[in-house]
């Protein structure tokens, strides 16, 4: 039925079309549904790393390249896909990638080696790189121009909510609730390869045909130099906690990264049809967007990246608790990033992030004094300043970039957005955990430990934690105990630093907005 009415009308924007206006918000959910899918790919896999390095003997090296393999191949591919959405059809695009993300999720599932998951996270990685941006293009398209705002707005919300949502999912699912059993690691990867069949057809009767009327040709060169720069420049970012920052691959990966970035820049200005035209960057908004995300991000995927950490090593809960922990941050997005668009209204995009950020600065800092004796509800405050001021800062932003860009090229903008929310979070993840990682170790006091004993647990909490439980009794406990110390209090200082982050650009986006 819906086919034969694309047919049938193809002259008519979508948003005025009777039978898309009617189901517009039931659109909404399933663009949000897939969206959440991706986003929950990203962090509640790291809730299921213990027992999946237990089950197939992985190393360090292979847990990093398990969560990384899926990260820069999605990132790396998104301005392509956006781009190629905008030509050949959106919700072929969404469908195609729904059915690439089922089948990588599969192959994790019935994984036996690591690499064959490392292999199974990047073919999943392609096909969220094919979602994320065609859930956002789409919703552009099916709505009219005054719901706009709030349906970006609400799409915002649950891709910070999937964040938190992911580990809740994958801790219910490894450890079990009352009556439900508790599942092996690959029941992770199962409802990641069910789920996405299920919206398969949903989308394929529902959801209307969208693409470019213009048939623009596609940018080959400048597809590759985007997929392997952005792919280069993230693996420096990503490995060099890891590797350190000196590491001859780390610097050939932001050397290669940044030199082929320059090259897209270059070529995108002077070939004919470009797959990102560089024009768009001297629209305020568009720029100040794509600015706002990715600070944004960066300091929201670090914190993300602490905080679990800290139930479960420093306060000791399950992953299924940690999981429960981290409700007050996604019930908050999801509440308040609806909102965002009417206080935009009022105040002004520049006054509401800036307010934003200030939300967010406050919440920072309130975490930042945290010890492994703080009450849960304080630490939940935290979680709900932090997540408001998320809400009412990166919806107005996503809006921002999408109003800036025309209809016809709404996968482009939307494949921007994506591309500046997984760059920032991967900053932030390399960039607060370097600053934990050095903390940790010049706090963490290993007088009168055996010596391999003290260099396993200088490692990281997660290797002090380990070696403390296999020493058992009051001196594994002690060293389980200084080492939740010395790790809160690294963690102290990564919080406060990200305050600081969110300060100034508060304030930047603010005095923008009073030159302007």
């Amino acid at each position: 039925m819906t086919a034969s009415r694309d047919r049938i009308l193809p002259d008519v924007p979508l948003h005025e079309r009777p039978d898309i206006y009617a189901r517009r918000w039931f659109l909404l959910g399933v663009m949000c549904l897939s969206l959440v899918m991706v986003v929950m790919a990203v962090s509640g896999l790291n809730v299921a790393i213990p027992s999946l390095q237990q089950d197939l003997d992985a190393t360090a090296t292979d847990l990093q390249w398990i969560v990384d393999a899926y990260a820069i191949v999605f990132a790396g591919l998104l301005l392509s896909a956006g781009a190629i959405g905008d030509r050949f059809g959106r919700k072929r695009l969404l469908m195609i990638g729904l059915a690439i993300f089922a089948g990588g999720s599969l192959l994790g599932a019935i994984a036996d080696t690591a690499n064959q998951v490392i292999a199974s996270r990047a073919v999943s990685g392609i096909g969220a790189a094919f979602v994320m941006p065609a859930t956002l293009s789409l919703l552009t398209a099916i709505f009219p121009p005054h719901e706009r705002g709030k349906a970006i707005a609400v799409w915002a919300g649950f891709a910070g909510a999937g964040g938190a949502l992911g580990p809740l999912l994958v801790g219910f699912l490894l450890t079990g609730w009352w009556i439900f059993p508790s599942f092996w690691w690959g029941s992770a990867f199962v409802v990641n390869a069910v789920t996405p069949l299920i919206v398969i057809v949903i989308v394929a009767i529902y959801a209307p045909r969208s693409k470019d009327d213009e048939s623009t040709p596609l940018d080959p060169i400048g597809a590759v130099l985007s997929l392997v720069g952005i792919g280069a420049l993230l693996f420096g970012i990503i490995e060099g906690p890891a590797r350190g920052w000196s590491d001859d691959l780390v610097v050939g990966g932001f050397v290669v990264g940044i030199g082929l970035l320059v090259g897209f820049v270059v070529w995108e200005r002077h070939t004919e049809h470009p797959m990102l035209p560089m024009p768009y960057f001297r629209s305020r908004p568009f720029s100040t967007g794509t600015v706002i995300i990715t600070l944004g991000f960066m300091v929201m995927f670090g914190f993300f990246f602490l905080i679990t950490q800290y139930f479960q090593f420093v306060k000791g809960y399950s992953p299924l608790r940690a999981g429960v922990a981290t409700l007050p941050f996604a019930f908050t997005m999801i509440a308040v990033s609806p909102r965002s668009d009417h206080l935009v209204q009022r105040f002004g995009l520049n006054r509401v992030v800036a307010g934003g950020f200030a939300s967010m600065a406050a919440g920072f800092l309130l975490l930042g004094f945290v010890t492994p004796a703080t009450p849960y509800l304080s630490i939940a405050a935290g979680f709900v300043l932090l997540a408001a001021g998320m809400a009412v800062t990166i919806a107005p932003a996503t809006g921002a970039i999408m109003s800036s860009v025309p209809l016809n090229k709404a996968g482009v903008g939307s494949a921007v957005n994506d591309t500046t929310r997984e760059f920032g979070g991967a900053l932030g993840i390399a960039v607060l955990g370097s600053i934990v990682a050095s903390q940790y170790r010049s706090s963490f006091d290993a007088t009168g430990l055996p010596a391999e004993v003290a260099a396993a647990a200088d490692e990281s909490i997660g290797a002090a934690v380990g070696v403390g439980r296999r020493l058992g009794g009051d001196a594994g406990a002690d060293l389980i105990e200084q080492a939740g110390v010395a790790f809160t209090d690294a963690v102290n200082v990564a919080f406060f630093a990200s305050a600081a982050v969110s300060v100034l650009t508060g304030v930047a986006v603010y005095l923008a907005g009073r030159r302007s």
